[in-house]
């Protein structure tokens, strides 16, 4: 029993002499591999010729990744070997294609744009019916009528029997044409004008109008248009024949080409017929009323104000409603438009209404405002007819007095009569 635990003690005496590290560093370093000198130096060459091997491959795969560059995105300046010039000269026709794209894309959104602009003048022009369009296409036909030049053709002849009027629209020749085409779609508006039936001094009164068929494509046009009214000897006498020619536009106003006038009363009607060919002369606008109008301008506010307080026009019957369309235009654009409501009929009808207009005050400070008188028969559907219009504002070739001082009375409303033309 005492011989097996002084052996016990003597192992764990020698464990723990092993796990020391004095005792560790002098068991390893006592250690031999049991190989020649030759098998060392050769086992020790390999493992240099592997590292070396390593190093090399390590450096030229560096080499390799910072030789590469990444993609140009615009041209290739030089090229270093026929193998880079072909690899350059694909990349240089991939960015002249993205150029080439890119190029496009921003002439389409340019377009788009520019037709965005347009929508916006094309939609105040569209929200406004084909028989309001006369309202926009007065506002600077003054301006657009150049190189009057051109002859037109008609009949006119007079049944005592019915009593009936008649007028012929023949045909038209060497009509002018617009600046960016080479031919014309004209067409002939027909009024009849009196001056004596209207009751009231220096005013006209319109007693019918018509109008021809389109031609297209044609500076000689053939109508073939025959009209007819009503019409009392006397009353013949009074009239007035108004032609105008216009070249119609459908994404425009119609530009006017001309006008003729005719006073049947220097005409022998009552025998025979009589047909008339004549010149092309400048439009000219007739009086048929005057309205009173009031202006206020709020720069603070950036508002203007239009009162349209009464109306004086020239006309037969009292049995029509009236009312009035205001609409801002600037830069042949309409911004804004509104409509009062319908009142009777009358020598002087008396509205006071006021309508509201916010707009930029650059807008303001160019624009144009128009105002068009309608009548419209009552319980009559498409019965409504442009009576005249009034044109005030800032325009190329004057600015209105009324205009003026309302700039100058700043929030002060400033009332003036103007007359309606037609």
């Amino acid at each position: 029993m005492v011989f097996c635990s002084v052996t016990y003690d003597d192992e764990v005496h020698s464990k723990r002499d092993m796990s020391s590290p004095g005792s560790f560093r002098l068991s390893f370093a006592s250690l031999r591999i049991p190989f020649s000198d030759s098998v060392k130096y050769t086992l020790l060459g390999i493992s240099v010729s592997l590292f070396a091997i390593a190093a090399l491959i390590l450096t030229w795969q560096l080499y390799q990744y910072f030789k590469r560059k990444p993609k140009p995105s615009g041209k290739v300046k030089s090229y270093q070997s026929v193998d880079d010039k072909q690899a350059g000269n694909t990349i240089f026709e991939a960015a002249d294609k993205e150029s080439d794209i890119q190029k496009h894309d921003y002439k389409v959104k340019k377009l788009e744009d520019e037709i965005k602009k347009l929508s916006r003048c094309l939609s105040a022009t569209s929200s406004i019916s084909e028989q309001d369009s006369a309202d926009f296409q007065s506002i600077t036909e003054a301006d657009a009528q150049v190189n009057i030049h051109g002859k037109l053709r008609f009949s006119v002849s007079y049944d005592r029997e019915q009593s009936q009027f008649a007028v012929t629209v023949l045909d038209a020749t060497d009509l002018p044409v617009r600046d960016f085409s080479q031919s014309a779609d004209p067409f002939v508006k027909v009024k009849l004008l009196s001056g004596l039936l209207s009751k009231q001094p220096n005013l006209q009164c319109v007693l019918q109008d018509w109008e021809t068929k389109t031609v297209k494509n044609s500076r000689n046009p053939v109508f073939g248009s025959q009209f007819s009214c009503p019409l009392t000897e006397k009353e013949l006498k009074t009239i007035t024949l108004k032609l105008e020619v216009r070249d119609f536009d459908r994404f425009s106003r119609h530009s006017v080409l001309g006008e003729v006038r005719t006073h049947l009363n220097n005409l022998n009607l009552l025998s025979h017929p009589v047909e008339i060919s004549e010149e092309l002369q400048k439009l000219n606008k007739d009086s048929v009323g005057e309205i009173l109008l009031s202006l206020k301008y709020l720069p603070t506010a950036q508002r203007i104000e239009v009162g349209l307080l009464k109306i004086k026009t020239a006309s037969l019957t009292s049995n029509q409603k009236v009312y009035h369309l205001v609409t801002i235009v600037c830069n042949q654009c309409r911004l804004k438009h509104q409509k009062t409501s319908l009142k009777s009929k009358w020598g002087i009808t008396v509205f006071n209404e006021v309508l509201t207009f916010s707009l930029l005050d650059s807008n303001i400070r160019e624009c144009v405002i128009a105002v068009s008188v309608y009548e419209t028969i009552v319980h009559q559907k498409n019965s409504k007819r442009l009576i005249g219009q009034a044109i005030l504002g800032k325009r190329k070739a004057s600015e209105d007095e009324h205009w003026c001082l309302m700039m100058q009375s700043l929030r002060q409303p400033i009332a003036k009569w103007h007359s309606l033309l037609i």
